[in-house]
């Protein structure tokens, strides 16, 4: 018998039976140092870890892992779409899937991180911080990432003494830095999408777009560092995020380009919106198958 059933409308309802169930933004808290680094990197990242060499600050429920970050504006803004990774905070990582409150914050006590107040300044707090040493294969001279900032900063203290940070160290150097060269902090507006009224279904006020970031292995070294940080600055309240993923090392790109918004050569992993198509396409084959003080 014959279906009348365009093909483009029954692909279209694979695609979203797929993402709506299997790939819906999962986080996992932990404070398992193991657990985290084998979620940032993945299989084939290219990176071998010196064992003993990881250091890890965060508070019980602080840090997290997480799956299905794909997140679609009811506003009609630009889709958010990370790879699976891992989630570092000024709080918590039990994040409401929706935006529950203006001054959304949670006070983990972790202390201060000196890396971080060194660059920006100001004194922070509520460090959340992995670290550790590694090698690369032969022929790989850079490390390759894909991160989402989130924020309820945003928007009352962008370019304030409150703006919290987040840092990308390699071999003690940042890259985490926006196009225009501000640190990556609620510090200009135009970075940042608007989810005040809950578009994204994430608690987070103010969220960056899925961003590269490339950073240069130093050339005189055989054993190599990185250090990703985040912390609340000037106080403890209000929390932000950073979801981490895509994390391989590979040749740097032509011309040295490094920090947010360059890619090794071959890009970066799929994100899972990109993946799921194809996924789709597959099934369509079997069965439808917390003010401050």
């Amino acid at each position: 018998m014959k279906l009348n059933f365009p093909f483009s409308l029954l692909f279209g309802a694979a695609a979203m039976e797929v993402a709506s169930s299997a790939h819906a933004l999962a986080i996992t808290a932990t404070n398992d140092a193991d657990t985290l680094l084998a979620a940032l990197l993945g299989a084939n990242s290219g990176i071998n870890v010196v064992p003993g060499s990881v250091q890890f600050v965060g508070g019980p429920n602080q840090s997290g892992t997480y799956t299905g970050l794909n997140l679609t504006s009811s506003t009609g803004g630009a889709s958010i779409a990370n790879p699976d990774g891992i989630l570092l905070t000024t709080g918590s990582a039990n994040l409401p899937l929706s935006n529950t409150s203006s001054n959304y914050g949670t006070s983990s006590n972790t202390g201060s991180n000196a890396l971080l107040t060194s660059l920006s300044g100001k004194p922070t707090s509520d460090q959340n911080y992995l670290s550790f040493s590694f090698t690369v294969d032969p022929g790989l001279t850079a490390i390759s990432t894909s991160f989402v900032f989130g924020s309820d900063e945003y928007p009352e203290y962008a370019a304030s003494s409150y703006t919290d940070i987040f840092g990308f160290f390699v071999d003690g150097k940042n890259y985490a830095l926006f196009g225009d060269g501000s640190l990556v902090a609620v510090n200009t507006i135009p970075n940042f999408l608007d989810n005040q009224g809950n578009a994204y279904g994430i608690e987070y006020d103010g969220l960056t777009t899925s961003l590269s970031l490339v950073g240069l292995l130093d050339p005189n070294s055989s054993t190599h560092t990185l250090t990703i940080a985040i912390a609340d600055t000037g106080d403890s309240a209000y929390d932000s995020g950073v979801f981490i993923g895509a994390f391989s090392a590979g040749a740097a790109p032509p011309g040295g380009c490094s920090g947010v918004g360059c890619t090794l050569p071959g890009g970066v992993p799929e994100p899972p919106l990109l993946a799921l198509l194809g996924l789709g396409l597959v099934g369509l084959s079997v069965v439808r198958r917390y003010r401050r003080h």
